[in-house]
């Protein structure tokens, strides 16, 4: 109950800017373990959140670029595959399948390529051994990364990932016990039609620890990893069209990078590694100024 007001009450003050109330700020400092204070996705000097799914950025900013549309939809096809493969290919029973064909919606993919990533998730190829694979490691000035991919051979995929992380003063290295799995799920309002507060309200309701509004009018909702279907399903029944449902991995140790330079090997880094083929998402506990 006192999670979910200061929830609320974060949320309606960031919004108008305003501060907040004393009774408010007391509570807040009691859950702030619990519940990072949440800031406005718009604000072009926010700071980034802290092992912020970097893939999440890729849809709007990458993925509204032509040059960079090929790449969008071969990440899609891969986040297909695997969700098939993990459960299946009824998107009604397998809500990490629906999420992802409801991404491939979004961006346009063609319905071609949909249909052939299907088709090969449901191969029975013997010579077939895609799978899905995390790396772990360190980047430019420390900063931490869980790496997952999907590959269909996964010495061709390390090879690749240990190059990225070792031009830029990285290293593979097991990082894992510096982040908290947790559940993410990302839904807009579908049919309801309902304003972003009110999909908030839901969220909350559904079991959302932390959330935050993204350029597109979609929320982003962090949650226990075993609550993950518990919240999407509430969600759908209220007739909001989730687009992605996923696991995530959260820091509870960060990187403060206020060197420009290092803050530049960071972004190359992380660029360079969303440019390979194989890599679906990158987690990292780097804080830096939003640029």
């Amino acid at each position: 109950m006192l999670a979910n007001s200061c929830l609320r009450v974060a949320r309606t003050c960031l919004r108008c800017r305003t501060p907040l109330p004393s009774t408010a700020t007391a509570s807040m400092q009691q859950s702030r373990l619990l519940f990072p204070v949440l800031r406005p996705s718009l604000n072009s000097d926010q700071w980034r959140f802290a092992g912020h799914n970097k893939w999440s950025k890729v849809k709007h900013t990458k993925g509204a670029k032509d040059a960079k549309r090929g790449k969008l939809f071969s990440k899609i096809s891969l986040e297909i595959i695997s969700s098939i493969r993990a459960g299946g290919a009824d998107a009604a029973i397998n809500g990490r399948l629906a999420a992802a064909l409801s991404k491939a919606k979004h961006a346009m993919m063609p319905k071609d390529s949909i249909d052939a990533a299907v088709k090969k998730a449901v191969s029975k190829s013997s010579g077939d051994t895609t799978e899905d694979v995390i790396y772990e490691g360190y980047g430019p000035g420390g900063v931490a990364m869980i790496i997952e991919t999907v590959t269909d051979k996964r010495a061709r995929t390390i090879k690749e990932v240990k190059e990225v992380l070792s031009k830029l003063g990285g290293s593979i290295s097991t990082v894992s016990w510096m982040f908290e799995k947790k559940g993410k799920v990302v839904f807009r309002a579908g049919s309801a039609e309902s304003s972003v507060d009110d999909m908030m309200d839901a969220a909350i309701e559904a079991g959302a620890e932390d959330m935050q509004e993204l350029e597109d009018n979609s929320v982003e909702v962090i949650c226990e990893f075993t609550n993950l279907s518990t919240v999407t399903k509430s969600l759908k029944e209220h007739g909001y069209e989730v687009d992605e449902m996923a696991a995530t991995y959260v820091p509870t140790t960060t990187v403060e990078v206020t060197d420009e330079e290092t803050q530049e090997l960071v972004e190359k880094c992380l660029n360079d590694m969303e440019d390979l083929d194989d890599v679906v998402k990158i987690h990292f506990n780097g804080v830096m100024p939003e640029k």
